[in-house]
């Protein structure tokens, strides 16, 4: 299941990909994105440690991509903030259940997971920002 915090998280990095190359503080984010403030920071401090975000503090700081929309995929974010994706218990390693070693459901899952980790493994982070910038484009 994909947690708040890394709904946040992307967003915060959808956020930063429309400022293109500018800094932007954790609360120009939080304002334009609706993302409750007081999470921002350690999200962010997340992302810095996965090498997605640069921080730069005092006057004139805040924070940017450490590389362009296209070279984030959405994969990268999920796993950032919530560790390798696992749809099931039996998929993270040995436990005690009396349907191994021949379990078909775990065959299932396993399945099931490598598309899911696939599909968000296609998906870059600029696929997002220009379908915003085209709505308000619409909009406007």
């Amino acid at each position: 299941m994909i947690n708040n915090r890394t709904e946040y998280a992307i967003r915060a990095l959808w956020q930063l990909a429309e400022s293109e190359d500018n800094f932007s503080t954790s609360e120009q984010i939080a304002q334009a994105q609706e993302i409750p403030g007081k999470f921002l920071p350690q999200i962010l401090s997340d992302l810095s440690r996965a090498g997605l975000v640069r921080s730069v503090r005092g006057y004139g700081g805040g924070v940017r991509l450490a590389r362009s929309p296209e070279k984030i995929k959405l994969l990268e974010v999920l796993e950032a903030i919530q560790g390798t994706i696992f749809l099931y218990d039996c998929i993270k390693g040995p436990i005690d259940c009396q349907h191994e070693p021949d379990c078909k459901l775990m065959k299932i899952y396993k399945k099931a997971q490598e598309a899911l980790k696939a599909e968000f493994g296609k998906v870059a982070l600029s696929e997002l920002v220009g379908n915003r910038k085209k709505k308000k484009a619409g909009a406007a």
